[in-house]
């Protein structure tokens, strides 16, 4: 299997927000902070035993792997629907599994559970009512994409372990978009220079996100996850610095979403294939002008 070009993500014990803001939020630049969560209830009661005795009857949608359901649509439908307990005790057994839940908010169910954690003075901007829960199975992955509001995102790990890639904006060109969504076509689980000969271009990070851990994901930054262990984390949210993102964040939310969804229902088979190929081609247009400046730097 092929190699992509990485380099660690800056791992900091302590920061002041002041530096945090210079050096990370408004350069863009994604970062572990160990510090974050320290002082959350979170890290000693958010034990699976916990939350199975806490919510363990509630109804969980699973999402199954990317590949299979709709690859090429923004929004993936469930696979299944279980209970919430049962789906933990995969997690807590590390029983290997495609199956996830994301963008879960819990705390609509469960808002004790909100007593347990708290916003960090290290930014401004705090989206305090959307806090999301994130699980997912040994094995399982999430698949290349950018959140399709543009906010910042700060990850603190719970459980087990999972290997989180990043790539900023200007790495798009290399990355397979899809149009139409903030997604990308390439499989990361399985690097294939062949099949996506501009991934070798593509120049990233990566880190192995342990609990206690936080990792700061600034807005629009490319991220692929694969889940090592069975695990789960907690994603805090903050508004962009930039006016443009936010504009941006809105639009891709209220008419992107919706127009994807529309134009997916009714026109399925020659949407998707219309988004690939489109993906495929504007990598490859990519590819040529690089071999072109090539040849013409040779000349010079």
């Amino acid at each position: 299997m092929d190699e992509l070009n990485l380099r660690p993500i800056d791992i900091v014990d302590e920061i002041s927000k002041e530096d945090f803001l210079h050096h990370y939020q408004r350069q863009l630049r994604p970062v572990v902070i160990r510090s974050f969560s320290k002082d959350w209830n979170a890290n000693r009661n958010w034990t699976y035993d916990h939350l199975i005795q806490l919510a363990g009857k509630e109804k969980v949608k699973l999402y199954g792997k990317w590949l299979d359901h709709d690859p090429t649509a923004i929004e993936m439908p469930a696979t299944k629907e279980t209970e919430f307990g049962e789906y933990l005790e995969l997690l807590k057994n590390d029983v290997p599994s495609d199956l996830r839940i994301f963008l879960f908010n819990l705390f609509k169910l469960r808002p004790e559970l909100l007593k347990d954690f708290n916003f960090p003075d290290i930014t401004d901007g705090w989206l305090k009512d959307y806090p999301y829960m994130f699980f997912g199975s040994a094995g399982s992955d999430v698949r290349l994409h950018y959140d399709i509001d543009l906010s910042h995102v700060f990850i603190s790990q719970f459980g087990g372990t999972k290997r989180i890639t990043l790539f900023d904006q200007s790495q798009t060109k290399y990355l397979y978009k899809l149009p139409f969504t903030t997604h990308s076509a390439a499989d990361l689980s399985e690097i294939n220079f062949e099949k996506y000969p501009a991934l070798k271009f593509a120049q990233g990070y990566q880190h192995d996100l342990k609990p206690g851990e936080t990792l700061f994901m600034p807005s629009g930054v490319w991220h692929y996850i694969q889940y090592l262990d069975g695990s789960f984390s907690l994603s805090l949210r903050s508004l962009s610095d930039s006016n443009l993102y936010r504009i941006k964040g809105a639009y891709n939310v209220f008419v992107i979403r919706k127009l994807d969804y529309f134009l997916n229902r009714y026109y399925k088979r020659t949407w998707s294939d219309f988004k690939l190929k489109r993906a495929i081609a504007k990598a490859t247009e990519i590819l040529e002008e690089r071999e072109k400046t090539r040849i013409d730097m040779k000349k010079v």
